[in-house]
């Protein structure tokens, strides 16, 4: 998510990010849009990266314990791997910031502003994030039993295969929200707004759901409850500036894609039945228009999505080895755990999306567009990356070896604790890079 910060820092200038004659537009984000909290909060630029913010420096694998960082400015801050148990960081702006693998055990993070936090992996238990701003969140794999996210936001939140087992949600939002193979088990989700929430194959034994709202909610059993034409959005009423975001942008796609009447469950595409645990080998979806499409747990190996459309979709744990997704854009997308073994997606846009714990080995991403992206865990050994541009992107505990890294641009991405071969950035751009042992590759005062 680094590369927003960029973005928004420049926003008044947004007429030089244009090429000439290009045509297209800045989008015009309204306070109304449900996705304004993430672009307000990278508004307020970043933290650097080594800066000591009440003695606790900000860098992967840090250990500030018990810390208090109440009410602290940690916008794209890097907590990777970090031991912040017991952390005291309540009201704090933690807008876009990397808390991947962290230790954070019984924090205090009381009404924290945190769209786009990305805490794929991170102890969270027992955790208060009560009245939290989580909109866009990357908690794929999060462990949060017994945390309290009583009243948060998590509007658009990937909490696919989190470990949330009695946790309070109540109030909570968590319209399009994507929760399949989550464990839910105990949890309290009263009063909750499960809205377009994907909750296929998660453990929901011994939950209370009594006041909760369904629209278009995809069940444990992967049938929709109340299907609808639309689903109310339960957000609130915000104020602010609307604010241009240039098309150069890597969120540029996710917004304006946002508005695209979705493929709902049961679509059939040229004898294809897009729903979840649906299953196609090799099915032709070339061009098809899937946006906001549930496929968790499908199977369509071999499957040509060349050119399609699947724009804040969910393939998660999906088996989609072998298929094409050459052109594609998955600008937005969950793939967490998907099986991408030697798929081609190649000149993919694949911006926003969250491919945490995947499997894309020997798998080609040549001149794939996949800025902010999060392949936090995943598996690309021997894959095709040259020319790709993973700027800004989470390769946190992510498995390089092999993989063909020339001309791939890895400004401000993050690789700690990621396996890699010697050598394996030679002909690759470095600035501002966290590498896999924690150090600043190419630190430059601006990229």
């Amino acid at each position: 998510m680094k590369r927003l910060t960029a973005t928004i820092a420049m926003l008044t200038l947004a007429a030089v990010w244009l090429a000439p004659g290009a045509g297209a537009k800045p989008f015009m984000v309204k306070p109304s849009n449900p996705f304004y909290p993430v672009i307000e909060a990278f508004g307020e630029g970043s933290v650097e990266g080594g800066a000591s913010v009440r003695g606790c420096t900000v860098q992967p694998l840090t250990s500030c314990p018990r810390a208090e960082l109440g009410g602290a400015k940690l916008s794209q801050a890097l907590f990777a791997g970090a031991n912040l148990r017991g952390l005291r960081a309540p009201r704090a702006s933690l807008g876009g910031s990397t808390v991947s693998f962290a230790q954070m055990q019984g924090a205090d993070l009381r009404g924290i502003d945190a769209p786009a936090f990305v805490a794929s992996y991170a102890r969270l238990d027992r955790a208060d994030l009560s009245g939290a701003e989580l909109t866009l969140g990357a908690l794929a794999e999060m462990r949060a039993a017994g945390a309290n996210l009583s009243g948060a936001n998590l509007f658009s939140a990937d909490l696919s295969g989190a470990d949330l087992r009695g946790v309070n949600f109540r109030g909570a939002n968590l319209t399009g929200a994507l929760a399949a193979g989550a464990d839910l088990r105990g949890a309290d989700l009263r009063g909750v707004s499960l809205s377009v929430t994907d909750l296929h194959r998660a453990d929901l034994r011994g939950a209370r759901l009594q006041g909760a709202s369904f629209c278009n909610t995809i069940m444990p059993s992967g049938e929709v409850r109340n299907k609808r034409a639309h689903c109310p959005t339960h957000l609130q009423k915000l104020h602010g500036p609307t604010i241009p975001i240039p098309p150069q942008a890597p969120v540029y796609t996710v917004l304006t894609a946002a508005g695209s009447t979705p493929a709902l469950p049961g679509t059939r595409v040229r004898g294809c039945i897009v729903a979840p645990s649906a299953v196609c080998p090799g099915g032709d979806l070339r061009g098809a228009s899937l946006h906001a499409a549930f496929l968790s747990y499908a199977r369509y190996p071999r499957a040509n999505f060349r050119d399609a459309s699947l724009t804040l979709g969910n393939i998660s744990f999906a088996d989609f080895a072998g298929a094409r997704f050459d052109g594609a854009v998955l600008a937005g997308s969950a793939g967490v755990e998907t099986r991408l073994t030697g798929a081609s997606l190649m000149k993919a846009n694949l911006t926003l999306a969250d491919f945490v714990g995947a499997d894309l080995s020997r798998a080609n991403l040549r001149a794939a567009d996949a800025r902010s992206a999060n392949f936090t865990r995943a598996d690309l050994r021997g894959a095709d990356l040259s020319h790709t541009d993973l700027e800004g992107v989470a390769l946190i505990h992510t498995d390089l070896r092999g993989a063909d890294l020339t001309g791939t641009d890895l400004t401000e991405a993050i690789l700690t604790g990621a396996r890699t071969s010697p050598g394996f950035t030679a002909g690759a751009t470095l600035c501002n890079t966290a590498m896999p042992d924690g150090t600043i590759g190419n630190p430059q005062p601006k990229c």
